[in-house]
């Protein structure tokens, strides 16, 4: 982690780094997130008396936000306007790098606190359950496209067939097919794309069970879905929201398919080294 972070970067970097701290710790932390626009006018001897904790306990958490000392913290939080701007600007590789990593951790630490665990573990049971003779059929445009790609590509290691659709005829002639005990993933970043969202309506009316993947509560596509799971990414000031909203989905997808393969344990080996052994050849 480089030095010098400035801004909203100290708060973005005090949010991931409090579920590491002890108890006094994360009292100082959790108020310089939660009051750094008052932080400027409270002193370090007033801070402590309102928290309960020492002066060093202060200073030792703002060490840990790469600042010098609690003085140097309060300064680099109240950067004004123009110098957050010119921040912005910054175009140094490294910065780059560091902020994209900084983005993605902290959708993920705040996406795996508001996923309704009910609807996960529903998900993972549907699937895990699925008869042979039942498809499992997934739907993306652009981006959310590859995300289904990826997902794909795993369940075949482990010998689970599935089949992905991006385009927007296929999607909806194999919505037309799909019947009870069938399932359809559709993933949608904004939740309103209108294909995924026709395509899932069509599935459910023929008894389908339908499942979105967005970021947004109350989108389109959660009332055309039996299991919605919302990942409620904050938007980012230079890759947006998709790029991280990708990142969380990869993550929930990911966790899916390590307990499909943990729950049918022996077919999954069997099937992984049937795999990797078929591929072998292609490498040099």
């Amino acid at each position: 982690m480089a030095k010098n972070l400035k801004g909203n970067d100290i708060i973005s970097f005090a949010k991931i780094l409090i579920p590491t701290l002890g108890k006094k710790e994360r009292l100082v932390a959790n108020f310089i997130v939660n009051n750094y626009e008052n932080l400027n006018v409270i002193g370090i001897i007033e801070l402590s008396k309102q928290l309960k904790v020492s002066t060093a306990c202060i200073t030792k958490v703002a060490k840990k936000l790469k600042c010098s000392g609690f003085y140097d913290l309060k300064k680099a939080i109240s950067v004004n306007e123009e110098e957050q701007q010119k921040a912005e600007l910054i175009t140094r590789y490294e910065d780059v790098l560091e902020q994209t990593f900084l983005s993605s951790i902290l959708a993920l630490q705040e996406s795996l606190t508001l996923i309704d665990m009910k609807q996960f573990k529903q998900v993972v049971s549907l699937l895990v359950n699925i008869k042979d003779n039942n498809k499992i059929v997934m739907a993306g445009c652009g981006g959310s496209g590859a995300i289904c790609e990826d997902f794909c590509h795993k369940l075949l290691k482990i010998g689970i067939f599935s089949s992905v659709y991006r385009d927007s005829h296929l999607q909806q002639m194999s919505a037309s097919l799909l019947e009870k005990g069938d399932i359809v993933i559709g993933v949608s970043h904004s939740g309103k794309t209108a294909d995924i969202v026709n395509m899932l309506k069509i599935a459910k009316n023929n008894g389908a069970t339908t499942i979105c993947m967005t970021n947004y509560v109350n989108s389109p596509i959660t009332f055309v879905s039996h299991h919605p799971l919302i990942c409620s990414v904050k938007n980012h000031p230079i890759t947006g929201e998709n790029a991280t909203t990708r990142i969380v989905l990869l993550n929930i997808l990911d966790a899916i398919f390590t307990i499909l393969a943990m729950q049918k344990k022996s077919s999954s080996q069997y099937n992984l080294l049937k795999t990797q052994n078929s591929v072998k050849n292609k490498r040099l």
